[in-house]
């Protein structure tokens, strides 16, 4: 699975409770050359140290520990489930004795280190920092034969096939009972009327998909009566992030149409972080600012921030109070290099945890704040992550 497939529901479903232990194992792919040797030969360490985790803890039930070991817990059975067609930097296997395994290549280019953790529930943080860094967004096709709602995350489109999309609509014309076109037929009356009724149900449609999928930015793509008689009758103008000419994109497949689309949403991108930095100094001069990871981590644990901005390349090592709001910093390990990957796994002194980003991250959005990726450097004077307080 890629990360365009990654919606509410799919996190709610990968974080439910599950019976000791739910595996969660990341390692970092080859994007140019999908599960090179380099690759599988991680992947063969990664499976190891799960299975001396596996024997060694005596929590897991005998039964259990068999299944995993013989079954789940082996990398043939893993790389089968691995689309080499998928470009990514970051492999998420999710594994336990009575489920099918899960496997999600994710597009990044932050640094992954390779993990095995074991608790009673996936550990979602990898894949909901790599969603926020993928810049997640919708694509609205607007045509009066077929009108089509895509998710994009990074450079992937998927049809939304759900909340009424796609939606066909029923528009009468007096042509269709005359076979072939008929040269120079002016509009029947009532034409618009019907394209506004039709637009108005899309426009419902519309509504159940963006609060499904978190009120994502919204690009509208239509012909110019279409597209301007939607602008005018939707109530959910002010999440319209872009809008494009039609231009033969309803007939285009998801990957022809992203690379269409992909100009506007890196405009956007570009737009936002501007915004966003802008942002962080309006909130000096209003004491709502907060910078470094320890400030920030303690903000977004009161859940008081309103927009989170990390550094694309951050990686922060550290320690959490017993109640969750205290964070102390180390020294980012340097990651032990291939061919003797088992070292990479182990913490690199007892309680010090190294995915503090992703965790960060998966808190803040829980915490209904938003999140957004900055250039390395942006930061600088906080450390690579500073916040906007909601007060």
């Amino acid at each position: 699975m890629d990360i365009s497939e990654l919606t509410p529901e799919t996190l709610v479903t990968l974080r439910a409770s599950r019976p000791y232990p739910a595996v969660t194992m990341v390692m970092p792919v080859d994007p140019k050359a999908p599960f090179s040797e380099k690759d599988r030969i991680l992947l063969r360490g990664l499976c190891t140290e799960a299975q001396r985790q596996l024997a060694e803890d005596p929590d897991v039930e005998r039964d259990v520990r068999l299944a995993l070991r013989d079954g789940k817990l082996s990398p043939e059975a893993i790389t089968e489930l691995v689309d080499p067609g998928v470009p990514a930097g970051e492999l998420v296997v999710y594994l336990s004795a009575a489920e099918p395994t899960r496997v999600w290549q994710v597009p990044t280019d932050a640094e992954v280190l390779p993990r095995v953790e074991f608790a009673d529930r996936y550990l979602t943080r990898y894949l909901a920092a790599a969603e926020q860094r993928s810049w997640p967004y919708l694509v609205l096709v607007l045509d009066l034969e077929m009108c089509r709602l895509y998710r994009g995350a990074a450079s992937r489109l998927r049809e939304v096939k759900e909340h009424g999309f796609p939606d066909a609509p029923a528009i009468p014309s007096p042509e269709d009972a005359v076979p072939g076109p008929i040269p120079r037929a002016q509009p029947y009356e009532a034409h618009e009327e019907y394209v506004k009724q039709y637009l108005r149900t899309v426009d419902k449609n519309l509504g159940r998909a963006l609060k499904a999928h978190n009120g994502l930015p919204l690009f509208v793509i239509g012909g110019d009566k279409t597209l301007a008689a939607f602008l005018e009758l939707t109530i959910y103008r002010d999440l319209v992030a872009g809008t494009l000419p039609l231009t033969g994109m309803d007939k285009d497949t998801p990957a022809d149409l992203a690379r269409r689309v992909a100009p506007t949403i890196e405009a956007y991108r570009t737009e936002q972080v501007g915004r966003a930095v802008g942002e962080l100094g309006d909130a000096r001069s209003q004491n709502k600012y907060v910078g470094g990871p320890a400030e920030v981590w303690t903000a977004v644990a009161d859940k008081r921030v309103y927009r989170l901005l990390v550094e694309e390349g951050l990686l922060i090592a550290g320690r959490t109070g017993g109640d969750g709001r205290e964070l102390t910093t180390v020294p980012f390990p340097e990651p032990v290099t291939l061919p003797q990957p088992k070292e990479d796994f182990e913490p690199p002194e007892p309680g010090v945890a190294t995915d503090i980003v992703e965790q960060l991250v998966e808190n803040a959005v829980e915490g209904g704040a938003l999140v957004v990726f900055v250039p390395d450097g942006t930061l600088a004077d906080a450390a690579g992550v500073a916040a906007v307080l909601r007060y």
